[in-house]
């Protein structure tokens, strides 16, 4: 088959580039603040997952990761809205609700048990990180089922 015969690829439309720019800013947002949080994490081996720590962060980093967070999260969710169809903003509402299910499950019931020293003291990103979860698979399945 020779280069003539081919057919010729679409343009990316607007929408498709904008929701790879919500989605690549978000990565990359992501990105930073992880490796960054990485580096900075104190009292730790560099092995440690510093996501999963509870140890102290410096100051400097604190605010610096809060302000690239929330205007980060704000650009990309800004974007990502823009650009998505009515098939996956439903798809994104269900994901949401199943992670905003799981926080309202976990965080009542562990700080619950815990109170009664039945369970070790709540950990408010391990409880997100499964909401996290949660929401990606819920997602995946709607999207792409």
């Amino acid at each position: 088959m020779t280069d003539v015969d081919k057919p010729a690829k679409r343009p990316m439309s607007r929408r498709r580039k904008c929701y790879l720019t919500a989605l690549g800013l978000a990565g990359l947002f992501g990105g930073i603040l992880g490796a960054w949080m990485q580096v900075a994490q104190s009292g730790g081996s560099a092995s440690d997952l510093a996501m999963l720590s509870n140890g102290p962060l410096p100051t400097n980093f604190a605010i610096g990761a809060s302000i690239i967070w929330v205007v980060g999260m704000i650009l990309s969710l800004i974007l990502y809205h823009r650009s998505v169809d009515d098939h996956e903003e439903r798809a994104y509402l269900w994901a949401g609700t199943a992670a905003w299910y799981t926080i309202t499950l976990a965080g009542p019931t562990w700080w619950v048990l815990h109170r009664a020293s039945l369970a070790p003291t709540p950990d408010l990103m391990l409880v997100f990180v499964g909401a996290l979860a949660v929401n990606l698979l819920v997602w995946l399945w709607l999207k792409y089922r």
